[in-house]
């Protein structure tokens, strides 16, 4: 809360100088800059950048509230929310939806009801609270019929879905993913399309049908290809050295494991401050796993020493 607030008091010095571009912008120039700043922090968040995603989520609250854009302050204060929610830090994510809340019900707008809704359902199914989750989930498809774009209603399938695995009702987690896919497929929005056909195989992987969550992995890692989603190409390469691993094929676990391996270490030398070393932590163990049932001892030697490696710096 600290940080929003000295974004905005930041904001108030900027836009009061003489100097600032501001006095030369019009409210719709504003709003386009906090629009730009949006998908900024759109773009470091989907990377799994959350510091730099906030502080441009930050910056469109900043011209938000400037030019009194309520609809505007919503999306930032729900987009603020999800950096939240995936740090970790469940109470501020919860306060700054609660705020997004307080403005959307004033606007009286489904659209924005719903998305704060999905936004805070996505709160508890991180926290585990599941029953929490799919209250707020299914407080969100009411508005479906309301007008709400379909872009959020895909969304809300999925979360759904997410629920509904997590709760073994594997039949029903397909069917609301499946929703969501049709929606993205339609819509040409290609990285949610990845994530659909990602948890898609994980379901079948889980029951059992190994040929057809690699088919569905296959398709959420050329999608993920398609819009140079590096880190969910890394989570798809994952994906399939699981499903191999559980079929009883090591040699193919081991390849898929370390082309997600390399994928992680280039993106920690990227960005440093990425905090994906227990993805990386994760990613060893298997290759270790799969690595020594398919005879790459040699291989294996080298994992062990920087996983030992790892696990003494995170202690």
């Amino acid at each position: 809360m600290m940080r929003i607030l000295s974004a905005l008091l930041l904001a108030g010095l900027i836009f009061s100088c003489s100097t600032a571009p501001s006095q030369q912008e019009t409210i719709t120039e504003k709003k386009d800059q906090a629009a730009e700043y949006t998908q900024f922090g759109n773009d470091y968040f989907n990377r799994g950048l959350y510091d730099q995603a906030l502080e441009f989520f930050l910056l469109a609250l900043a011209y938000n509230v400037t030019v009194d854009n309520e609809a505007g302050m919503v999306n930032s204060y729900s987009s603020i929310g999800s950096v939240y929610t995936a740090k970790g830090d469940y109470p501020a994510a919860l306060g700054s939806l609660n705020t997004a809340l307080t403005i959307a019900q004033k606007l009286n707008s489904p659209a924005l009801l719903a998305q704060v809704a999905n936004k805070m359902g996505e709160v508890h199914l991180h926290a585990g609270d599941l029953e929490k989750a799919q209250t707020y989930f299914q407080e969100a498809l009411r508005y479906e019929s309301q007008g709400i774009p379909e872009r959020e209603t895909a969304v809300i399938y999925h979360n759904v879905g997410s629920v509904q695995k997590k709760l073994g009702q594997k039949d029903e987690a397909l069917r609301s993913i499946e929703k969501a896919a049709a929606i993205n497929l339609r819509l040409k929005r290609y990285e949610e399309l990845a994530s659909n056909y990602y948890m898609i195989a994980s379901i079948y992987s889980e029951k059992g049908m190994y040929d057809k969550a690699l088919s569905y992995s296959e398709q959420a890692l050329e999608y993920d290809k398609k819009v140079e989603n590096t880190l969910g190409i890394a989570k798809d390469y994952m994906a399939q050295g699981f499903i191999l691993e559980e079929k009883g094929d090591p040699a193919e676990a081991f390849d898929r494991f370390r082309k997600a391996y390399l994928i992680y270490l280039a993106l920690k030398q990227i960005y440093p401050t990425m905090g994906i070393d227990r993805e990386i932590m994760n990613v060893l163990g298997h290759m270790i796993t799969t690595g020594t049932a398919a005879g790459r001892e040699k291989e294996v030697i080298s994992y062990k020493k920087e996983l030992e490696f790892l696990q003494k710096r995170m202690k």
